[in-house]
């Protein structure tokens, strides 16, 4: 199955299908006026395609650190929004190769580090990026409101 995914750049038309991915997949759900607002250069929005239907996106952008610039590296980390895939897709390797995508458009920008929040009751979450990677950096209290979030980091360098 993930060999016939295709990941690529998110187009306009491309907004009902990812926002129904959006719904299916968070109990907050951002609305779609906000989805609209992830556009090249600002951020990066990549979708994933099985034939002609949207099946996941990740949406990212580099980011100035001031406690990076202060210990004089490039200042640049790379910050995953958001992805979701539908949810009978999951755990078929297109989340994987839709982060791999997402990670190599942040070297290109020069970032050192990818940092992104994930909510602590979503443990399947939590392994996913660990099996990617990424470390428990620190626990951000209350961060979804009525949740605490959990601060992950990967080094690409």
């Amino acid at each position: 199955m993930s060999e016939r995914i295709v990941i690529r750049d998110y187009r306009p038309e491309d907004l009902e299908e990812v926002y129904e991915i959006e719904r299916s997949s968070f109990p907050d759900a951002w609305p779609k006026s906000q989805l609209r607002l992830y556009r090249p250069p600002q951020a990066q929005f990549l979708v994933a395609t099985l034939g002609e239907e949207v099946v996941g996106y990740v949406i990212g952008k580099v980011e100035r650190s001031l406690e990076d610039r202060l210990f004089f590296s490039s200042g640049k980390v790379g910050h995953v929004l958001n992805i979701a895939v539908l949810p009978e897709l999951r755990r078929s390797g297109i989340g994987t190769r839709m982060m791999a995508a997402l990670e190599e458009l942040f070297r290109r920008e020069g970032a050192e580090r990818v940092r992104l929040e994930v909510r602590d009751s979503n443990l399947g979450a939590q392994r996913f990026y660990e099996e990617l990677g990424y470390r428990i950096k620190k626990r951000s209290r209350l961060y979804y409101g009525d949740e605490d979030g959990i601060i992950m980091e990967k080094d690409l360098r």
